[in-house]
């Protein structure tokens, strides 16, 4: 199952709700329970979903608003649930070979195009955060 559609940037969690630029902060709220809310105080706004699974793999997403209008999406996932990560079991070489395993799932699941009329998709690793994940950036 594609989770991204190439044509207009919809992004669906399965049994969920679809991410589209036509629904807003509150549309989203009012359709699905999320993990964790966070409103950072300065028109950005942001709604987590942890351990979806979605062919086989256990994602980690949250959903950027921006003066409640769709601004990125920001995904990650695993091959089982990972539970206690810490700073202690964290390892510079994992992280960036997460970030090639997400390189290697866009190019499966999208092909090479990455920038499109509707925004643009990157895999990414944060070394100051010291993570990974995969954004989709609405225009």
């Amino acid at each position: 199952m594609s989770i991204i559609n190439l044509q207009n940037g919809n992004f669906q969690i399965p049994d969920k709700i679809v991410f589209s630029k036509d629904k807003n902060y509150n549309d989203i709220l009012k359709l699905v329970q999320p993990n964790k809310i966070w409103d950072i105080q300065n028109g950005y706004k942001w709604i987590y979903f942890d351990d979806i699974e979605i062919d086989k793999l256990f994602f980690h997403i949250g959903v950027c608003f921006y003066n409640d209008k769709l601004f990125c999406i920001d995904f990650s996932f695993t091959e089982k649930q990972e539970k206690n990560l810490t700073w202690d079991n964290w390892n510079e070489k994992e992280e960036v070979n997460r970030k090639e395993t997400y390189d290697k799932w866009l190019t499966k699941n999208m092909g090479s195009k990455r920038n499109f009329e509707w925004g643009k998709v990157s895999a990414y690793f944060d070394r100051k955060a010291g993570s990974s994940s995969i954004v989709i950036k609405y225009q």
